[in-house]
């Protein structure tokens, strides 16, 4: 699964390279994109690897979402992807306030 999660992390810093927009938030952007989609889809693997990702880099979704992402991957049963979101949360409460936060796209 790391090696997902460090793909999934240059892949993301690559397309955010490439952003025509230049605004600083070209990363929060695809995270949001992503984990809409993995949600859409219903695929605890792919909500997993994104929050994972997303936590590798410091970024973390709005509470809400994290809760929706939760009950999402927890229907699955798996124990690993379970326990992947589980330290994503652990590490989002521990940053405390001062975390980044991202929404997801409507």
């Amino acid at each position: 699964m790391l090696h997902f999660i460090r793909a999934s992390v240059a892949s993301i810093r690559k397309d955010a390279a490439e952003d025509l927009q230049a605004d600083g938030a070209a990363i929060e952007r695809c995270l949001s994109s992503l984990l809409r989609h993995a949600l859409v889809t219903r695929s605890p693997f792919h909500i997993a690897l994104v929050l994972a990702s997303a936590a590798e880099l410091m970024l973390f979704p709005e509470q809400e979402v994290l809760e929706q992402c939760t009950a999402a991957v927890q229907k699955a049963d798996q124990q690993a992807l379970r326990g992947l979101v589980w330290a994503v949360r652990h590490r989002s409460i521990r940053g405390g306030r001062h975390v980044r936060r991202f929404s997801i796209d409507a």
